[in-house]
């Protein structure tokens, strides 16, 4: 589903949230790559978009659960973590926004 951000908005290593398909999901940018991922915490609903993004490693403001962005996999280290969603992100040549392909 297209969003309403055009692809600059989002910034290398920032993190923004968006609703689509009422889903709550997080989008942000790696080495010029666009990621999205549930933004709601595994473990006790942390909102991960006022995380830290360490490199590929997303880690949760209210308990330090890390996440890869790549593909929304909790890391082993923080074992009170499940796996999320990530999401194929694709940009609009014609208009530049962003979609988000939820399933």
């Amino acid at each position: 589903m297209k969003t309403s951000l055009k692809e600059n908005d989002v910034k290398e290593g920032k993190l923004v949230k968006v609703g689509i398909d009422k889903k709550s999901i997080v989008l942000t940018r790696v080495t010029g790559k666009l990621y999205a991922m549930d933004s709601v915490c595994s473990h006790k609903g942390g909102p991960l978009e006022q995380g830290k993004l360490e490199g590929y490693n997303l880690i949760c403001p209210w308990h330090g659960g890390h996440f890869d962005i790549r593909n929304a996999k909790a890391s082993p280290s923080t074992h009170w973590v499940t796996d999320l969603h990530s999401y194929p992100v694709s940009v609009d040549s014609a208009d530049g926004k962003i979609s988000v392909d939820t399933g």
